[in-house]
């Protein structure tokens, strides 16, 4: 399955291009990608957006959903990412969502986040999972405003721990 491309009022949530490439190797050299495990440098940013990159968007090849790429309607501008992540080291799909410095703080997080959901529930996909660095009170925003609900710590193979918030998919979200 190719990703599909979705409207929201002020979003387009569509397959990744290399003017989302460009915007996430901007984002991974900023301060901002602390969470996702920035900040990067030089041809390490490069390859780090790269790998990313293209990983989420094998994703729809691989399991048939996955992230969409954001961009305002109105410009075009890339502005993040947000869907479905799940590498194998994952036992189910994460709600994640990255919003580039610049474009926060506007409730895109939260309009292509609950449009990606209700996506993924209209496919049959769920329950899902919002992994969130404790430290992340931005995100954490988000996902009450999602109504998502706090269900315990992961914790990853690096030792990692994320907070847990779970998701109400279909009818009740």
């Amino acid at each position: 399955m190719t990703c599909p491309t979705l409207h929201t009022e002020r979003l387009t949530l569509g397959p990744a291009t290399m003017a989302h490439y460009d915007a996430f190797a901007g984002f991974v050299r900023s301060s901002h990608s602390r969470f996702i495990g920035g900040p990067s440098e030089g041809d390490e940013a490069q390859d780090d957006a790269w790998w990313s990159v293209t990983s989420h968007a094998g994703q729809w090849a691989l399991r048939g959903y996955g992230t969409f790429w954001l961009s305002e309607t109105s410009t075009g501008t890339p502005v993040g990412r947000v869907g479905l992540y799940h590498p194998v080291w994952l036992p189910e799909p994460e709600l994640a969502w990255v919003i580039y410095e610049g474009f926060t703080r506007r409730g895109y997080a939260v309009e292509a986040a609950r449009a990606a959901r209700d996506w993924a529930a209209a496919q049959g996909l769920g329950p899902l999972w919002s992994l969130i660095d404790p430290e992340n009170a931005a995100s954490e925003a988000v996902a009450r405003r999602l109504a998502a609900r706090p269900e315990g710590t992961h914790a990853y193979q690096s030792g990692k721990v994320a907070n847990i918030w779970r998701h109400t998919m279909g009818e009740a979200a």
